[in-house]
């Protein structure tokens, strides 16, 4: 079996590269049609690739339609959508920063939803983190909070950062007898059934995508990288690893995805995205210690 640690790190490598994708594209494309030609291009590269042996295990999938359905709606196309509402308001470094709280939050469900015990350490890395992700939405001004001049793009990555670990933390019912193939290509499908009247509503409205090389490009990465390839490597790594220890790694894409904002969009990095990280990753390092 390939290394656990090694796929999870190059989930992070690609999923950072999502964020800078997709803020570069956002501007010849709705929110709604990024996320439905993304999970087009996946559905139909999946099928390609594993459609003999998703039709041998269908049966297994009509069984299990409802967990299914619940990890398209969290994982796959509308929890997309999300997160590209966010992308449009706010820089991708914002994103990136947002997104790392992640492994903290995945605790907090594991106790909400599993009553999974979280220890005193945990417990101060969950606070720490948020205190980061208040950092940055806030951009060290606490007055932002109390006026509520938040941008909303940041608002609508949180969200989209708890709908992932709501994901990640329910991998535990993933159905036994799928394989991650063929959950992976169940979920895109299912995850298409949503966005189908919503594409279908923009067109009727005008809206149309630009066709032009960058949006073309960027489809073509989302739909493969972050997609095809990342949700297969995370559904293993977790599966080798655990939900908690899996989450770990996400921290790495804040400084792939730093790195790349500001090598291709020419993002600057402000104090309040150090600070800011700087405590998200004090969180992090608390929460993943084995003896919290």
């Amino acid at each position: 079996m390939t290394n656990p640690h090694l796929l999870l790190a190059l989930t992070a490598f690609f999923w950072a590269g999502h964020w800078i994708v997709a803020r570069a594209a956002i501007g010849d494309m709705t929110p709604v049609s990024m996320s439905f030609w993304r999970w087009t291009t996946a559905v139909a590269v999946l099928s390609i690739l594993y459609g003999r042996g998703f039709a041998r295990e269908w049966p297994v999938v009509r069984a299990h339609w409802l967990p299914i359905a619940f990890f398209a709606l969290t994982g796959t196309a509308v929890y997309n959508v999300v997160g590209y509402y966010g992308i449009r308001a706010t820089t991708a470094t914002n994103a990136i920063m947002i997104q790392s709280v992640t492994p903290a939050l995945i605790p907090l469900l594991g106790l909400a939803l599993f009553r999974e015990r979280i220890g005193p350490r945990t417990a101060l890395g969950v606070a720490a983190s948020f205190c980061g992700v208040l950092a940055i939405i806030c951009r060290l001004e606490p007055a932002r909070l109390a006026t509520l001049q938040i941008n909303p793009g940041d608002l609508f990555l949180l969200a989209n950062a708890l709908m992932w670990s709501l994901y990640t933390i329910c991998l535990r019912w993933k159905p036994p007898k799928l394989s991650q193939t063929s959950f992976l290509l169940a979920a895109a499908m299912f995850g298409m059934l949503p966005m189908l009247p919503l594409y279908a509503l923009e067109l009727a409205a005008g809206a149309r995508a630009e066709l032009a090389w960058r949006p073309l490009l960027g489809v073509l990465y989302l739909g493969l990288f972050p997609s095809v390839l990342c949700y297969q490597m995370w559904g293993k790594g977790v599966v080798a690893l655990g939900a908690a220890r899996s989450g770990v790694y996400l921290h790495l894409i804040p400084l792939f995805g730093t790195a790349m904002a500001m090598l291709f969009l020419g993002e600057r990095l402000q104090a309040y995205h150090v600070a800011g990280f700087a405590l998200i990753l004090t969180g992090i390092t608390l929460t993943s210690r084995r003896s919290a």
